[in-house]
C-alpha cells in the first residue's frame, strides 16, 4: 500500500495543527513578553472603553483614545516621580554608607554583648559567606591585632568562653571579637556592594528593554482595538481560505484560553490591591515617610510575580535606612516577608481559586511547581494553563460545582431500598 500524504494528514490533522502552533510559539518565544503585555493591556482597556461608551456616551474610538492617553499619563507619572525618588534614596544611601556600616558593626556588638553564646556562631556564618582570599586577609590582620594587644597565643578565641580567664584577658578578647566583627562586616559589605555594582548595568539594561516593550505593547494593543472590527473580519475570513482547518481547530481553544488568562489577570489585580493595602498599613505603623509613593510602587510591582517583591522592597528598605537606620530597615524587611507569606500561601490560592474555580490547595501546588519548573513565566501563566488543561482539555468538573447531595441521596436511597436485615 503506497503512502498518501493527504491520508496521513487527514488521520493526524489535529496533532499536526497543534504541533505547528506550538512550533510557531516556540519560534516567537523572544517576543512572548511583548505578545503577553499587548494582550494584558487590550484586556484591561476593553472594559474601560465600554465604560466610556455607556456612561459618558462617547464614540468608541474617542473613548479608546482617552483610555490610552490615561495609560500614557500613568506610565509617564511613574517614571517622572517614582524613578527620581528611588535614585535619590539610593544616592542618600551611598552618601551615608560609612555611617550605615558603623551601625551594622554596633548592632553586631550589641547582639554579642547581650547573647555571648551566639557571637561565635554569627562570626562563623559571616566567614562562611566570604571566599578564602578574604578570610586569609582577615586572619592576617587579626593576628597582627592580637599581637598589638598582647593577647596570649595560648588563648583560643573560638573556645575562650568555655574556660575560666582573668578579667584582663576577657577585656582583650572583647577587643579581639570587636576587631573581628569589624573586619568581617567590612569585607562582607564590600563584597555585597561589589555584587550590586556588577548587577547594576544588567538591571538598567532590563529596565531599558522593559520600557521599550511596554511602549510597543501600548502601540500594538491600541492599533488592534482601534481597528478590531476589520481585524475580526479578517480572522473570520480564514474560515473560507486554505487555512480553514487551522482556523477551525485552533480558533475556539485560543479564544477560550485568552478568556482564562484574562480571569487570571483580574485575580492578580485583586491580589495587587490587597497587597498594596496591607503594605500601606505596615508603612503607617512603622512610620515610614512617602507612603503614597511607596504604595504606588508596590501596586505596580505586584503584577510582576516573584521579581516584583524584590523591586518594590528595594526603595522601602532604602527609605527606612535613610530615615530610621538599620533597625527600621530590618522591621520593613520583616513586614514585607510576612505580607509575602500571606500573599503566597493565602491570597493567591483563595483569590485565584475564586476567580478560576480551582481548589486553593491545587492552586498553591500549581504555583510552586510552575515557579520551580518555568520560573517567572510559570508564575504568570501556570494557573491559567493548568486550569485550561484540567477543565477544557480533560473535562474535569469545576471544584465548586461538585455537590455531595447526589452522592448522599443515592446512598440514602440505597439504604432505604436495602431495608432492615
Amino acid at each position: 500500500m503506497s503512502f498518501s500524504l493527504s491520508s496521513f494528514y487527514d488521520a493526524n490533522r489535529r496533532i499536526i495543527i497543534w504541533l505547528i502552533l506550538i512550533s510557531l510559539l516556540w519560534i516567537l518565544n523572544d517576543f512572548f513578553g511583548l505578545i503577553f503585555i499587548t494582550f494584558v493591556l487590550a484586556f484591561i482597556a476593553t472594559p474601560l472603553v465600554r465604560m466610556g461608551q455607556n456612561r459618558l456616551k462617547l464614540p468608541y474610538r474617542v473613548s479608546l483614545t482617552l483610555v490610552y492617553i490615561f495609560f500614557l499619563v500613568v506610565l509617564g507619572s511613574f517614571f517622572r516621580y517614582v524613578t527620581p525618588s528611588v535614585i535619590g534614596e539610593a544616592n542618600r544611601f551611598l552618601n551615608n554608607f560609612s555611617e550605615i556600616q558603623l551601625k551594622l558593626i554596633e548592632l553586631e556588638r550589641d547582639v554579642g554583648s547581650k547573647y555571648p553564646g551566639i557571637e561565635r556562631s554569627l562570626h562563623g556564618y559571616m566567614r562562611s559567606i566570604l571566599d578564602e582570599n578574604a578570610i586569609r586577609v582577615i586572619d592576617i590582620e587579626l593576628n597582627i591585632f592580637k599581637q598589638s594587644i598582647y593577647l596570649s597565643n595560648d588563648v583560643d578565641p573560638e573556645h575562650a568562653f568555655e574556660t575560666d580567664l582573668t578579667e584582663a584577658t576577657h577585656q582583650k578578647l572583647k577587643k579581639y571579637y570587636d576587631k573581628e566583627a569589624e573586619l568581617l562586616m567590612n569585607s562582607l559589605v564590600t563584597k555585597q556592594m561589589g555584587k550590586v555594582s556588577e548587577q547594576l548595568p544588567k538591571l538598567i539594561n532590563h529596565l531599558y528593554h522593559g520600557t521599550g516593550t511596554i511602549l510597543l505593547a501600548l502601540l500594538f494593543s491600541f492599533l488592534i482595538l482601534f481597528d478590531n472590527i476589520r481585524l475580526g473580519s479578517l480572522m473570520k475570513s480564514l474560515h473560507d481560505s486554505r487555512l480553514r482547518d487551522f482556523y477551525q481547530e485552533t480558533a475556539q481553544p485560543v479564544i477560550r484560553f485568552a478568556y482564562v488568562v484574562g480571569r487570571a489577570i483580574q485575580a492578580q489585580a485583586m491580589i495587587a490591591c490587597v497587597n498594596t493595602f496591607l503594605t500601606l498599613i505596615g508603612l503607617m505603623i512603622l512610620g515610614i515617610p512617602s507612603i503614597a509613593l511607596l504604595s504606588l510602587i508596590v501596586f505596580v510591582c505586584s503584577f510582576i510575580p516573584v521579581l516584583g517583591v524584590f523591586i518594590s522592597t528595594t526603595p522601602m528598605v532604602l527609605v527606612a535606612l535613610n530615615t530610621g537606620g538599620l533597625a527600621l530597615a530590618i522591621a520593613v524587611i520583616i513586614m514585607i516577608t510576612v505580607i509575602h507569606i500571606i500573599e503566597a500561601y493565602g491570597l493567591n490560592p483563595l483569590i485565584y481559586g475564586k476567580h478560576l474555580k480551582l481548589n486553593p490547595v491545587l492552586v498553591l501546588i500549581i504555583l510552586l511547581v510552575a515557579y520551580h519548573t518555568f520560573g517567572l513565566w510559570g508564575m504568570v501563566l501556570g494557573v491559567p494553563v493548568a486550569y485550561y488543561f484540567i477543565h477544557d482539555v480533560f473535562g474535569v468538573p469545576l471544584w465548586d460545582e461538585r455537590r455531595l447531595e447526589p452522592v448522599e441521596s443515592s446512598g440514602t436511597q440505597g439504604l432505604q431500598n436495602k431495608g432492615p436485615e
